[in-house]
């Protein structure tokens, strides 16, 4: 028989957890006598915040559980796992997300999702936070319900099954997808977020996941290899001594979509002495374009951006890479943006930030603070200012170090003079109101993601203020490269070398005429090594190398270490080359 074993409301309190204080609702007791649940659920009830409107569980997991884990049943009263209701003859295997269930004379309510267990749950049942995968495959983790008609409910009350969607995922079914991080079925996901009733909650948690597989396939759909002919189409002013340029492959083709914040690796021709440096797309396509867009700085007299802004003309040609970097906006996360750039620093979030509007009315908020000299060195302030408008939970501030007379104050900038630590404190912990799953909650402005991209001295400025302020080491992202120049090899370079991937058993004859790095030369022949910059920076592709020997071209930013290679700059220098992937 299905019943109602025994009910609770939630009431947050700080509990110390791991060592640290969290607010939380996880502590509940079961109450005495009939609760009433109205159109925002329980009576009474506060929940932290999650925004679902009421929580189940079976009682008959809680003798489960207690076995598993070795726990003497009697140490878990009902409602110890967090729930408003403990139900009885319940299986979230098949029950299934639109169900309706009513319960005692008057009461009725809608199964919306599965729970989503978290840290918190697993310290309130005294368990390793490694525990909740498993509970989640198992599908008996409990349920939500959305309030369909008030009542009381009370323990004793019977509870009847309806089902208007018998093809609907059963909870257990979409607790396992949502937790599946093998799977990029994007079709399974969306056919799920079609669900009827489907809580808030979990559509979140689905959006979250087919932003991050789409935008993991756009870092590999159409990627050309090795070196593509460019022609600068158009060159445009921006500010002093900042162009951007325009370019688009000599072969007429498209290109392919990237992450917003990465970047290209462009060969200059010979006569600018072959070098090869990186730049920031600061430009943001949903799908494939016909080109893309540099903003570079002009910095020294001699050097290649000097020689980007003397002659790089519109019918002039460059090499280039296909889209790289891991300096890339998490479309998916739930938390507000914050963007704080210096100078040309601005590059790569401008392009974050058209790629977080794109998101649409379910963005999150977004927070930029900009630093620059002037209104003189102020670039694309134009398409900044129509974007951060046209949003409404989206701001900025602008400082400037050394306004110039006619700069006015509270229109072009916000702030005059540097960025201090004591003002960047201010403004990135100052509480903040976001929405993730529709009702809105308030958090610290730590909670945030934060990208940052700047000198050297400012990123570092700014990484000592975020983390005095609690800010997660895991929520700040950065990335910085430096300048590759090409060289004449004067190593001895083979014509073509057998390579062999020792784990994966693939192999094949590689060919210097076709000009591929070994990371490229893999995924030729199907494999998937992990990759980052393909510069040689975040050192993700390193392999052991087995047998032979390689060279650089270019030589990478950072050094593999001994016995083994950087896939991504690197090139057999023997007949035979045998690498441990």
């Amino acid at each position: 028989m299905m019943r109602v074993v025994a009910v609770s409301r939630a009431t947050p309190r700080w509990q110390q957890m791991h060592g640290r204080p969290v607010f939380t609702s996880i502590v509940r007791q079961k109450l005495e006598g009939p609760l009433h649940f109205g159109p925002d659920g329980p009576a009474s009830n506060e929940t932290a915040n999650h925004t679902e409107q009421v929580l189940a569980f079976s009682a008959e997991h809680y003798d489960h559980w207690s076995t598993i884990f070795g726990i003497e049943r009697s140490a878990w009263d009902w409602c110890h796992w967090g729930e408003n209701l403990t139900v009885s003859g319940l299986d979230e295997n098949w029950l299934r997300i639109g169900d309706i269930l009513r319960i005692g004379a008057t009461a009725v309510f809608q199964v919306t999702a599965p729970r989503s267990p978290c840290f918190k749950l697993a310290w309130r049942i005294g368990q390793p936070d490694q525990v909740l995968r498993s509970l989640t495959e198992s599908g008996w983790i409990g349920f939500y319900l959305k309030m369909i008609a008030p009542g009381w409910v009370a323990a004793g009350d019977p509870i009847l099954r309806e089902q208007p969607y018998p093809d609907s995922l059963t909870v257990g079914d979409l607790a396992r997808l949502l937790i599946d991080a093998k799977s990029d079925n994007i079709d399974a996901l969306q056919r799920a977020l079609a669900t009827p009733a489907l809580g808030s909650q979990a559509a979140g948690t689905i959006r979250h996941r087919v932003s991050q597989l789409r935008d993991g396939r756009r870092g590999r759909r159409e990627r050309w290899q090795g070196w593509r002919p460019f022609t600068v189409s158009a060159v445009t002013e921006e500010a002093c001594a900042i162009r951007s340029f325009h370019l688009r492959p000599c072969d007429g083709g498209t290109v392919p979509p990237y992450r917003a914040g990465q970047f290209l690796a462009v060969r200059l021709p010979p006569e600018a002495g072959g070098a090869v440096r990186c730049w920031s797309l600061s430009d943001y396509d949903e799908e494939d374009g016909d080109g893309y867009r540099l903003t570079i700085k002009r910095t020294v007299p001699d050097g290649a951006s000097a020689w980007m802004h003397r002659f790089a003309e519109p019918g002039v040609q460059l090499m280039l890479r296909a889209p790289a970097g891991r300096f890339v906006l998490e479309r998916g996360s739930f938390f507000r943006a914050v963007l704080i750039s210096a100078g040309i620093g601005m590059t790569p979030l401008l392009a974050m930030l058209k790629a977080h509007a794109a998101r649409g009315p379910q963005a999150p908020p977004l927070l930029w603070l900009h630093c620059t000299r002037s209104g003189r060195t102020h670039s694309l302030r134009g398409e900044i200012d129509r974007l951060i408008a046209a949003n409404p939970n989206f701001r900025q501030m602008i400082t400037y170090s050394a306004p110039d007379p006619h700069d006015r104050l509270g229109v072009d900038y916000h702030h005059a003079g540097r960025l201090t630590p004591a003002t960047l404190t201010a403004l990135v912990t100052a509480p903040q109101r976001i929405a993730p799953f529709g009702r809105s909650i308030e958090l610290g402005g730590e909670h945030s993601d934060f990208y940052l991209c700047g000198p050297p001295d400012f990123e570092t400025m700014v990484r000592a203020v975020l983390a005095a302020a609690g800010v997660a080491p895991a929520n700040i992202r950065t990335e910085s490269f430096g300048a590759t120049a090409a060289r004449a090899l004067t190593e001895p370079v083979v014509e073509s070398a057998q390579v062999q991937f020792r784990r994966s058993g693939a192999n094949g004859q590689w060919r210097a005429e076709q000009d591929l790095t070994l990371l490229e030369f893999a995924e030729q022949l199907g494999l998937a090594p992990e990759f980052g910059c393909r510069m040689g920076n975040c050192q993700s592709c390193e392999t052991a190398i087995l047998e032979g020997a390689v060279v650089y071209d270019p030589d990478p930013v950072a050094s593999a270490a001994p016995g083994r290679v950087l896939l991504c700059c690197a090139r057999p220098k023997t007949a035979l080359l045998v690498l441990d992937l």
